[in-house]
């Protein structure tokens, strides 16, 4: 019996075409190509050959730290050794970590034993874990505030900074705002929310004067400009595949986009840079810039006059501002977690502390961020049985008055009221309505909602209406940890402001009848 065994392979056929001729790309038609050049422009255009070598002038002018060096030893306010985030969002106490109030709190009970007799200062209020340790032992930062009444003297403070860092922090705005100084001119920092500091994060009013800092001659070889899915000036070039920015055709309605990706798809091989040597902390004005071409030919380039993409408002537009940033800090659970928003249906605004003093208090809605509060209060009196169902008309029914409804602790309201003649919301304290007699909430515990500044007669606290948006803000007090541009960590407690997708809702309700089943007693 014949037999046949079929099988497939794949074998490579030359082909019968000369490669030569694609490789040399010829033109079929050159009189067509150069009319659709001419129809197209293209003729006007000049031979700018290509750069060779970029001679430039640069300017450094330092960024002056905050606190004098005579002050600060340690450099903790001085922006070319410090990240900016850790100056701008210090706390004035954030010295005192728990750790050290234990520690420095144990070393003046060995050495003032007498101490120990004054429960009043007892460690107290520290975040989980160190909350086992509460009551046992000296508070460091308390003795430390009050180490005039008690007569204790620098050297019972080993170690401790004589000068408490600078607390930059608005709490009627949730923002920070700093001031640095650079070649005799102020650099602000206004309405920082908390986060990444940059070049765009300051501002000032004048540039510095010229001839004011150090200028540097460097000669430096540019370079083409590179960035993930840029094409290639050469054929023959395998891209990267990742990247394609051809790929993401914008609709009709994004005609920024659709010019942009024109002018990276086309005109890729024109783009070119150089470096410019900068240290951390300066302010870097480029005073001159001449490129050398391929013709030998010497071009002066001047920052454009009327639009520029890195340029800060106050200064030249060829100065930047080098900042030493907390590139991807360690970070902790929040210590504290507060929703900040306007209740139109109760007309308040409410302070919720869902976490405060490292203990979370109130659940938050992890996909939306709103807030609401539970059935009931957590140790409040038992609620009425629901009877939204149907009463019988034959049935007795009888009717419970309620003051109002019950919030939880952690619910601060802040009417509004007229202060120093600008409307402001105060924070008031509610009461519960439920207990005989009446009692008041506790106090909010988080520092957030708390003015150190705010007079002993006043509120304790006060909100700017324009600060807050319609759908409210969220802030937090996390540590961060970060390096030093010389190695070493730096530790700070950030305050940040975020966005709220909704306010908090309370179903404040007033002159309350429940209608009760006489099952229900």
């Amino acid at each position: 019996m014949t037999r046949f065994d079929l099988g497939r392979r794949l074998e490579p056929i030359r082909p019968v075409t000369d490669l030569g001729r694609g490789f040399r790309a010829e033109i079929a038609d050159p009189a067509w190509f150069l009319a659709r050049q001419w129809h197209l422009g293209e003729h006007q255009g000049e031979d700018a050959a290509s750069p060779t070598l970029v001679r430039h002038v640069a300017a450094h002018h330092p960024v002056d730290p905050l606190l004098p060096p005579a002050t600060d030893p340690d450099q903790a306010t001085d922006p070319a050794v410090v990240p900016a985030e850790a100056i701008i969002e210090a706390e004035s106490d954030e010295w005192w970590t728990p750790g050290r109030r234990i520690r420095v709190g144990r070393d003046l009970a060995t050495s003032r034993p007498a101490l120990l007799a004054d429960t009043s200062l007892r460690l107290a209020g520290l975040p989980p874990p160190y909350d086992a340790l509460d009551g046992t032992g000296v508070d460091g930062l308390t003795a430390y505030r009050r180490r005039a009444e008690l007569g204790l003297t620098a050297a019972d403070f080993p170690g401790v900074p004589t000068v408490p860092a600078a607390d930059l922090w608005d709490p009627a705005e949730f923002v920070h705002t700093a001031e640095f100084t650079s070649g005799g001119v102020a650099l602000q920092v206004p309405r920082h929310r908390g986060g990444d500091v940059d070049w765009y994060s300051v501002q000032a009013k004048e540039p510095p004067a010229p001839g004011s800092g150090p200028e540097v001659l460097r000669e430096v070889l540019p370079s083409r400009l590179k960035y993930p899915g840029a094409p290639h000036p050469r054929w023959w070039q395998i891209e990267n595949a990742h990247v394609d920015i051809g790929g993401f055709p914008p609709d009709r309605s994004h005609l920024a986009t659709m010019l942009l990706i024109d002018l990276v798809m086309s005109h890729a091989d024109d783009w070119f840079s150089f470096p410019v040597e900068a240290s951390a902390g300066t302010l870097v004005t480029l005073r001159e810039v001449v490129v050398v071409n391929s013709f030998d030919e010497e071009i002066v380039l001047t920052a454009p006059a009327d639009w520029s993409l890195f340029r800060i408002t106050g200064l030249e537009p060829s100065t930047l501002a080098i900042w030493p940033t907390a590139v991807t800090p360690l970070s902790d659970r929040p210590v504290d977690d507060v929703a900040v928003g306007l209740d139109e249906d109760a007309n308040l605004l409410w302070a919720v502390e869902h976490r405060a003093a490292g203990r979370d208090l109130a659940p938050v809605a992890a996909a939306t961020g709103s807030t609401s509060p539970p059935e009931g209060p957590p140790d409040g009196p038992p609620q009425a049985p629901d009877t939204s169902g149907e009463v019988l008309g034959s049935e007795p029914v009888s009717y419970a008055y309620r003051p109002s409804t019950t919030l939880p602790r952690y619910w601060h309201p802040y009417p509004v009221r007229e202060v120093d003649g600008r409307r402001r919301f105060v924070q008031g304290q509610l009461r519960d309505l439920e207990a005989r007699p009446p009692v008041p909430m506790p106090a909010p515990v988080s520092p957030l909602l708390e003015d150190p500044h705010a007079p002993a007669d006043g509120p304790a606290h006060q909100i700017e209406p324009a600060a807050l948006p319609t759908t409210g803000v969220r802030l937090q007090r996390q540590w961060k940890l970060a390096r030093r541009t010389d190695g070493r960590p730096v530790l700070w407690m950030q305050r940040q402001q975020l966005p709220l997708i909704g306010p908090p809702v309370s179903g404040l309700r007033f002159d309350i009848a429940e209608a009760r089943h006489p099952s229900a007693g």
